[in-house]
């Protein structure tokens, strides 16, 4: 585990949103154009598989994972002075695709049994009013079911901020998917709320794409994208940042 972590784990950190969306608006604009494109081929691949039977699940555990983490792949090297990345970069994320589809398997099977009570007590209700009125059988899931569906939602989205990071730590810190995950909410846990307002803000930018015909989204996608990189990258740092610190120190130098 980098110093860096360690150090946040122990002593917490600051969550400095205003910092992190004007740095993914930096990384955005450097590569600005292939963002754009490699956005709408994303919609355009999610749209066509969506539409095949059965591959719609598959899409969403596999293929969608590997897809959305091409953009961190690129962030990372603008932001790392690398240079602009040729395009075939953002399809780079299947290379990591063992890791990756675990992640999102483990968060649907959570998602899942998170809404399994509701599901269930839907259907007792339903089962047990199947001789009442719709309206009966209607106020008695609001009495019933709708609260647990209040709390499952609310367990849902404290695992959903809290692995906020998974991905980002499984291939850039080159950790296995259940431990990624597990480091993510602990280091998460430190400033939960925080973290859950800077996801929020991102998604009220990401969301905001929509109101212009849907076409904003390909400005608004992509540029929420950078600023969760930028989080990332200035709330667990990277191996071969501390790496570059450590041989540029006059510690280092003078060993």
């Amino acid at each position: 585990m980098s110093q860096k972590i360690e150090n946040h784990l122990a002593n917490g950190y600051e969550v400095k949103i205003g910092d992190y969306i004007s740095r993914g608006y930096e990384i955005f604009k450097a590569n600005m154009g292939a963002y754009i494109g490699y956005t709408v081929l994303y919609f355009a691949i999610s749209f066509i598989v969506n539409f095949i039977p059965f591959l719609n699940i598959i899409s969403s555990l596999v293929i969608s994972p590997c897809l959305i983490f091409g953009f961190h792949l690129v962030s990372k090297q603008i932001s790392q002075n690398n240079g602009i990345p040729i395009f075939n970069t953002f399809f780079n994320g299947f290379n990591f695709a063992g890791k990756l589809i675990v992640i999102s398997i483990i968060m649907f099977v959570v998602f899942l049994v998170c809404m399994m009570p509701f599901i269930i007590s839907v259907g007792v209700s339903i089962f047990a009013l199947r001789d009442s009125s719709s309206e009966e059988i209607f106020a008695a899931i609001l009495a019933g079911p709708l609260p647990i569906l209040g709390i499952g939602m609310l367990v849902m989205a404290y695992f959903a901020v809290s692995w906020t990071f998974s991905s980002l730590l499984a291939v850039f810190h080159n950790k296995e998917s259940w431990a990624a995950m597990e480091l993510s909410r602990k280091m998460v846990g430190k400033n939960w709320f925080m973290i859950f307002l800077f996801v929020f803000v991102v998604g009220i930018i990401v969301g905001a794409g929509v109101l212009f015909l849907g076409i904003g989204i390909v400005f608004t996608l992509p540029l929420g994208m950078c600023s969760l990189y930028a989080a990332f990258e200035d709330i667990f740092g990277l191996p071969e940042m501390e790496k570059t610190t450590e041989e540029t120190s006059p510690i280092a130098g003078g060993i």
